[in-house]
C-alpha cells in the first residue's frame, strides 16, 4: 500500500488545492447525472452541459452570465447539431443560425463584463467538435464498406474546411483540431 501523502505545514489538503474548476466539473457531472443529461453530448436543453473538451468547461459555466440572445442562440445552434441527420447536411443551417445569433447578440445590450461573443463561440465550437467526433466514430463503426466510409469522411472534411468562419484562432487552431478527428480516422482506414 502506498504511503498517504499529507500536506506540509501551511499547505491545504490535496482536495482543497485542486481548484474551483475541478469542483465545478464534478458538480456539473453530478448535475448531469441527476438531471438525466448524457455526459459527452452537449444538449440544447437548459441545465448542465458536459463539454466535449474539458478545457471548454469554463465557457459553459459563463454562458449563463451572457446576454439572453447568446444563451438562446447557443441552444438553437446546439439543437441543430443534435439532429439525427448527417452533419454535412446540417452545416449550412448551422452557419446561417450562427450568423443570426451573432447579429442578435451584438445588437443586444451587454449583461456583464464578460466577452459574451467569445463565450458563445467557445461553446458552439466545442459542441461542433463533439458532433464531428461522434459522426466520425459512427462512420468508422458502420457496416459500410471502406470506400463508402472514406467517401463519407472526405465529404465531412471538405464541408468543415469550407466553413466560412475566419480569424487566426479558427484557421490555425480550432478548425485543424476539429478536422483532426476526421483526418485521423481517414489515416486509420485500410
Amino acid at each position: 500500500m502506498a504511503p498517504r501523502l499529507r500536506p506540509g505545514p501551511g499547505r491545504p489538503p490535496l482536495h482543497a488545492r485542486r481548484g474551483p474548476l475541478r469542483a465545478a466539473l464534478m458538480l456539473g457531472a453530478l448535475w448531469s447525472l441527476l438531471s438525466g443529461c448524457k455526459p459527452a453530448s452537449p444538449g440544447p436543453a437548459g441545465g448542465a452541459i458536459a463539454p466535449f473538451n474539458p478545457n471548454a468547461a469554463g465557457c459553459y459555466q459563463r454562458l449563463g452570465k451572457v446576454n439572453p440572445a447568446f444563451q438562446q442562440g447557443y441552444r438553437d445552434v446546439a439543437a441543430l447539431l443534435a439532429r439525427p441527420a448527417p452533419l454535412v447536411s446540417l452545416l449550412p443551417g448551422v452557419v446561417a443560425e450562427h450568423e443570426r445569433v451573432l447579429q442578435a447578440g451584438r445588437a443586444a445590450p451587454a449583461s456583464s463584463r464578460l466577452p459574451e461573443e467569445d463565450v458563445y463561440v467557445c461553446c458552439v465550437r466545442d459542441t461542433l467538435e463533439g458532433r464531428v467526433a461522434r459522426e466520425v466514430k459512427a462512420a468508422v463503426a458502420s457496416d459500410a464498406g471502406t470506400g463508402d466510409t472514406r467517401a463519407r469522411l472526405e465529404a465531412l472534411l471538405e464541408a468543415l474546411h469550407g466553413l466560412p468562419w475566419s480569424g487566426p484562432k479558427w484557421t490555425e487552431q480550432e478548425r485543424p483540431a476539429i478536422e483532426k478527428h476526421v483526418r485521423d480516422a481517414l489515416a486509420a482506414l485500410p
